[in-house]
């Protein structure tokens, strides 16, 4: 903390190349003829989050750049305070996740989709506004200009996540810095942060209005952040099933209830969560709801099974076999779609991928010895579920009530997009506990989309496949012929053809016209 004057005062905790905050008080520059309450007026001063080495709040205004959002830090405090845990612990997003990022998603969603007849506008504004609430800082704003930015669970990470939103009213020339940007962070290092810089300017405004009610609520709950008995509450949000969790965690615990000790750890974690945040462990959070809104208590108990009997006391052989020399460090800066690309190519090398004139990707996945089994879960749009670990085998439960479940194309796709996941996916605790379907990490199935891809249908295999057929790659007897070579479905070859810019966009859609989705995949 560092005092600069008389009224100046500014906490600032973390690391800017990771995440930090700062949080200033200083002389109100309109004084007493200021219309806010007196409570607002002390609190005028400034805030600035820093991300990845980057100013998240510098801005450009009246010709210069200004580092810091200025405006009332009080609203700001209690919407903190008030949101900390849905801020620190609701992933899932609302309506829709169409986005890599909240804020690209919510930006996305803020309009009821016209295809969609039957929509009510309000109640669709209704849901996607509150979750706004609960996690866009302009939510705090009362009348100031503050950054587009969001903050959201991401896994076991925090996201933070800026858009390019404009504010009504806001002058021409001012503008941020640091539009469409995403950061992940450790989450309980976060907490850690904000809590601190929350604290000490809490303690600083009451210091001030010592006789402020207002402000002494704020101090109070802040103090009650670290409090025992918010887990149950923030494992609500975590799970992302409200009024359910209490139903779903009993039908988990009752599962566990007869496996011994070392295996409800294992599974559920210790319990010692940090007092500002639950971390929890991927399985956990598998099993509490956050697979799809449409899960269904019988999927929670049958997955609690399935993970139980997957359950080893030493996950090493495999964690060894499956760690391969990829060079992800490489292509991190990459899009996701880029990254999946450059390593579905690699592995598929790696893993000898390079010698037949398809990729059998059953015997590829036997040779790691990953299990693979069916299951029936209730969204029909999840794929497959897959889990790894330090006590957890590789093990891939494909979902038997999709679509693509009948093609045998199709789950040659699936099988090739879960070993995305069990190679690149797990946290950083080491493990994974993934359901494939519309409400995963975007950002993650886009990567998975791709190394499947580019797994299946490496550039060596098309290049040969393409050389032996007598007509070019944008006849649609050279797509039949090739799938089949290659054991992939049509449109999976004709998207792949296109990402490597082998066929032009027009192309792409008239061959996709010439193939019905369901025959194949």
């Amino acid at each position: 903390m560092s005092v600069t004057g008389f009224g100046n005062w500014e906490m600032k905790a973390g690391d800017p190349t990771v995440f930090a905050l700062s949080l200033a008080f200083s002389p109100n520059p309109d004084g007493l003829d200021d219309r806010a309450t007196a409570d607002e007026r002390e609190s005028w001063g400034s805030f600035t989050l820093w991300a990845g080495s980057e100013n998240l709040c510098a801005h450009f205004e009246q010709e210069e750049i200004i580092q810091s959002a200025h405006w009332y830090m009080l609203p700001l405090m209690e919407w903190l305070a008030g949101n900390w845990d849905p801020l620190l612990h609701e992933e899932r997003l609302p309506l829709q996740n169409a986005g890599v990022s909240a804020a690209e998603s919510l930006s996305r969603t803020q309009l009821a989709p016209l295809s969609l007849k039957h929509v009510d506008d309000f109640e669709w504004f209704a849901t996607w506004s509150d979750w706004w609430s609960r996690h866009s800082v302009r939510a705090a704003r009362e009348g100031g200009l503050f950054p587009d930015i969001y903050m959201r669970r991401y896994r076991d990470r925090l996201e933070i996540s800026t858009g390019a939103e404009t504010l009504p009213g806001i002058p021409s020339e001012f503008s941020f810095l640091a539009p469409n940007r995403i950061y992940h962070a450790d989450l309980p290092s976060s907490a850690d942060v904000m809590f601190q810089v929350l604290t000490a300017a809490a303690q600083e405004l009451r210091r001030r209005l010592p006789e402020s009610t207002r402000v002494t609520a704020l101090a109070d709950r802040v103090a009650s952040l670290t409090s025992p008995a918010r887990e149950t509450s923030r494992m609500v949000w975590l799970a992302g099933i409200g009024e359910r969790y209490t139903q779903v965690s009993r039908a988990v615990k009752e599962s566990l209830s007869t496996t011994s000790e070392r295996v409800r750890e294992g599974i559920i974690g210790t319990g010692q969560h940090s007092p500002l945040v639950v971390v929890g462990s991927a399985y956990a959070r598998l099993l509490y709801g956050a697979v799809s809104p449409a899960t269904h208590l019988a999927d929670v108990v049958s997955l609690t099974a399935r993970i139980i009997d997957n359950y080893v006391a030493d996950a090493s052989p495999w964690l060894a076999r499956m760690d391969l020399p990829l060079g992800i460090d490489e292509v991190r800066q990459l899009p996701p779609g880029e990254q999946g690309s450059r390593l579905g190519e690699k592995a598929c090398e790696l893993l000898g991928g390079d010698s037949g004139e398809w990729i059998d990707i059953e015997s590829i996945t036997q040779n790691l010895d990953i299990s693979i089994s069916d299951i029936q879960l209730s969204d029909h749009e999840l794929r497959a579920v897959s889990v790894f670990g330090p006590t957890q085998r590789p093990h891939i439960f494909c979902n038997t009530a999709t679509r693509w479940a009948r093609s045998s194309w199709a789950k040659r796709f699936t099988l090739a997009h879960e070993l995305c996941h069990l190679l690149l996916d797990r946290e950083h605790g080491g493990e994974l506990a993934i359901a494939s379907g519309p409400w995963a990490p975007r950002a993650i199935e886009q990567r998975a989309n791709a190394f499947a891809a580019a797994f299946l249908m490496p550039t060596w295999l098309l290049r040969d496949t393409l050389a032996a057929s007598i007509t070019s790659a944008e006849n649609p007897e050279t797509i039949r012929s090739a799938s089949e070579q290659l054991h992939v479905s049509p449109s999976s070859l004709i998207d792949r053809l296109y990402n490597l810019g082998e066929i032009s966009p027009d192309e792409r859609d008239y061959l996709r016209s010439t193939w019905q989705p369901e025959r194949r995949q």
